[in-house]
């Protein structure tokens, strides 16, 4: 997402709104449904707003604190590395089912590739 913001930081929702105009006349070019989208990211106007906020990829110190928290439970209940859990994280968002779910598929393939 971060190659299609403008330049400029901001937070216009005039902006954002135009942007989020954008993106899902993409979408639909693409021949992806809105449902599909809505159900996939929830609030696109809230995704872009947060992309345009945090650019760099750099996050509020509170919620750093609360990732690494995050990381750390998934790390031992799933019996990962802690690195594996923030990747996870990264990818997937904090849905902790999701994160279980992914966490668990992630140990099966390791388990097969090992077997091979």
């Amino acid at each position: 997402m971060a190659e299609h913001l403008p330049e400029a930081v901001t937070d216009d929702p005039a902006a954002i709104n135009d942007l989020t105009d954008q993106a899902m006349e993409a979408a639909d070019r693409e021949g992806i449904a809105v449902s599909e989208i809505y159900e996939e990211v929830g609030s696109v106007f809230e995704v872009i707003a947060e992309a345009m906020q945090h650019r760099n990829g750099s996050l509020p110190e509170a919620d750093l604190a609360t990732f690494d928290l995050l990381a750390g439970r998934l790390s031992q209940e799933e019996n990962i590395s802690k690195e594996q859990a923030h990747d996870l994280i990264g990818r997937f968002g904090t849905d902790w089912e999701t994160l279980l779910n992914e966490a668990h598929f992630m140990k099966e393939l390791e388990g097969r590739l090992g077997e091979e």
